[in-house]
């Protein structure tokens, strides 16, 4: 799915959820389709750039909602620390950041290459 984001929506993140990671916090939530796979997604920012990324969501609440706006998307949705995250991201050749999404936009991108 590719999306273009010309208005990212805000979110709001304790300040004591806040590490050295942007607007990321260190704790995450992500969809497990099995097999050490995880949901990712396409998007063009809107700078043009076409980016391939890892979803992540701040909540199990988003990552549902997330669910439910790709039909057929199933599976568990894990917790994994910043720091994990960003392993699984790097570990994918296909992948270049980690997307944050809220309330159904993207609201942060982290490279990893």
């Amino acid at each position: 799915m590719s999306q273009t984001t010309l208005n990212p929506g805000s979110i709001v993140i304790e300040e004591n959820e806040f590490e050295s990671f942007g607007g990321f916090p260190n704790q995450l939530y992500l969809i497990s389709v099995g097999d050490g796979m995880y949901a990712a997604n396409n998007a063009t920012l809107p700078d043009g750039q076409n980016l391939n990324g890892l979803a992540s969501f701040p909540d199990r609440e988003e990552a549902l909602t997330y669910m439910g706006l790709l039909a057929g998307l199933s599976g568990d949705i894990v917790p994994k620390t910043f720091e994990e995250a960003r392993d699984i991201a790097k570990s994918k050749p296909r992948l270049s950041c980690i997307f944050l999404f809220a309330h159904s936009k993207i609201v942060d991108v982290h490279y990893v290459r």
